[in-house]
């Protein structure tokens, strides 16, 4: 097994913490999300703070579900999705926007827009190589 399936280049790391453009994503042709990895420094750190503030809230009790969820979502709003392409509102390329992405990714009606953000996201983890390998090449 070659070690680049084991270890990251630092090419790699760098694409985790600072993002990367990912499109292709399922149902949602001609998208393109810039997001960092759920594993980058800054996702895993806030993470951890959003988890620490549930569990102030829980009275230290384990989390549930759904506060599992909504951490995750509020990692994915404020640190991990950077902006996108391809995204319309009745044929008008709607510009990224950071309170409005929070808005769409936290609410109930945002849960499929928040699974792609998070596919991407998962993507980036699982893909770093290959994407800084694309990024070498060009």
């Amino acid at each position: 097994m070659d070690i680049k399936n084991l270890v990251l280049s630092d090419e790699a790391v760098n694409i985790i913490d600072n993002g990367t453009w990912v499109d292709n994503l399922p149902g949602a042709e001609g998208v393109s999300l810039f997001v960092t990895g759920m594993e980058s420094e800054a996702a895993k750190a806030a993470m951890i703070s959003a988890q620490a503030d549930a569990r102030m809230k829980n009275n230290g009790e384990p989390l549930t579900a759904l506060q599992h969820s909504d951490a995750t979502r509020k990692v994915l709003a404020e640190v991990v999705l950077k902006d996108w392409k391809g995204l319309t509102d009745n044929g008008k390329e709607i510009a990224y926007d950071k309170q409005l992405a929070k808005q769409w990714i936290t609410s109930r009606n945002g849960e499929r827009f928040a699974g792609l953000v998070l596919i991407a996201a998962q993507r980036v983890d699982a893909m770093a190589g290959e994407f800084a390998e694309k990024v070498a090449k060009n």
